[in-house]
């Protein structure tokens, strides 16, 4: 009702209707509209083992906090929380069109997930619409209008070639014979980045196996990676570069270290390679088949939760809330066997609306997707000011943020199910790619 009142008001003359007619869709002089989304974990609660609170009141916390403090550039956000499934897609896609065609939103900021990117695309490519998500891939961000499909996070075509060029100045490869595994949607990524860069690193290569992975069953995949297996006995390989999210899931993984015990892995879907060697230490596998797994992160949870940025995060949430977040190194699974992870939900919340607002503020009062693709364009370095990382930047042709990394390794003793172990410190990766 606001919106529409601001519009007529604007609309009385021709000086405002001419300056209304610059600003973005969702944008007024006094409001921006914008969409927040959610995974509904409760679609998928047989599947994971943490719960993550009441997403949308942490969210409205950090609205309202940067509304009470003056919005942006005078603006006060409108926000529209929707949560999805993200089982299939059917509803990230319908999450799109409500929206950007019913609720008309200027950007949509959050988690959301379709492995295929159409419900991405759906926003920022056929609707032309801001968006700010997590676990974005780069071939999405370059089908959008560029500056519209952003990340706070890294793209996994970004992470495979900072994992690439910290292996190559660190020499970890020296005298190992590696073999690369990954599945058909990854396999483009294989040849342009992986290949090129093992033999400048004047690395022995065997063969690449490349698995024909289609739907749930996993049957023949599973029975080429045994071939596959017994080729690389033959071929002496002692190191495998998995790459891929699903052939770096515990049923390739632990058909990989059945075959080679001592075998070094490294892989580029870090979330998923974390996700299943705590899913293993739970489980109380041993061995474990991701234990010394090697890819690249940033800072630990605990190290982010430290941050001066992160702390003021959760100042203003337990202010709000009267409820204390629990440091990552202290939650403990509850009764239901399930982690309360509180302090997720506040990084995702606080670091989105954040980033949101760090743009936005650069492109300035007439708020549009021209303006902001400028401001997108020519922000560089953000440093010191978002939740995920030490160093963030952002310039053209680079539309993900996070720039701070080192190489980890999975320690399936620390914490209380396994975490990341810092092999090197973590710097600044502005400059690899």
């Amino acid at each position: 009702m606001a919106i529409g009142l601001v519009a007529i008001g604007v609309g009385s003359g021709a000086a405002g209707a001419a300056a209304s007619s610059k600003l973005g869709q969702g944008v007024t002089d006094t409001t921006i509209k914008l969409g927040l989304v959610q995974v509904d974990y409760s679609c998928i609660k047989d599947f994971v083992d943490f719960t993550r609170g009441d997403q949308e009141k942490t969210y409205k916390v950090f609205v309202d906090d940067l509304n009470a403090k003056g919005g942006i550039l005078g603006r006060k956000v409108e926000p529209v929380y929707r949560d999805f499934c993200p089982v299939g897609n059917a509803q990230a896609l319908s999450t799109c069109t409500s929206f950007t065609e019913d609720d008309k939103v200027f950007a949509v900021v959050g988690v959301f997930i379709d492995q295929s990117g159409d419900a991405q695309l759906c926003i920022a490519k056929n609707h032309q619409t801001v968006e700010i998500i997590h676990n974005v891939s780069q071939s999405w961000i370059d089908q959008a209008p560029k500056g519209l499909l952003l990340t706070p996070n890294i793209t996994t075509d970004r992470r495979l070639s900072v994992i690439l060029d910290l292996l190559a100045r660190d020499k970890t490869l020296k005298g190992k014979k590696v073999a690369v595994l990954t599945q058909p949607d990854s396999e483009n990524r294989v040849k342009e980045l992986v290949t090129p860069a093992l033999k400048k690193m004047k690395v022995k290569q065997g063969t690449t196996a490349v698995l024909s992975i289609t739907g749930t069953d996993t049957s023949a995949a599973q029975s080429q990676l045994d071939s596959f297996t017994e080729k690389w006995k033959g071929e002496g390989i002692d190191t495998f570069v998995i790459v891929g999210q699903t052939v770096v899931s515990k049923t390739y993984v632990t058909i990989l270290k059945d075959a080679f015990p001592k075998a070094t892995l490294i892989a580029d879907q870090t979330p998923t390679a974390l996700s299943g060697g705590q899913d293993e230490v739970t489980a109380k596998v041993e061995p474990n088949p991701y234990e010394g797994l090697i890819s690249a992160e940033g800072q630990s949870e605990q190290a982010r939760f430290e941050t001066p940025v992160m702390q003021n995060c959760v100042k203003t949430y337990e202010k709000a809330t009267g409820t204390k977040v629990v440091a990552p190194k202290d939650v403990k699974p509850g009764p239901d066997g399930k982690r309360s992870e509180i302090y997720a939900s506040v990084e995702d919340a606080c670091g989105d609306i954040l980033f949101f607002k760090t743009i936005a503020e650069k492109a300035g009062k007439q708020l549009n997707n021209t303006t902001w693709t400028k401001a997108v364009n020519t922000i560089g370095p953000i440093d010191d000011q978002l939740v995920l990382g030490k160093w963030a930047s952002l310039h053209t042709g680079k539309y993900d943020a996070n720039d701070t990394f080192g190489l980890v390794t999975f320690d399936s003793t620390s914490g209380s199910t396994g975490d990341w172990k810092a092999m090197t410190p973590v710097e600044n990766v502005a400059g690899q790619s």
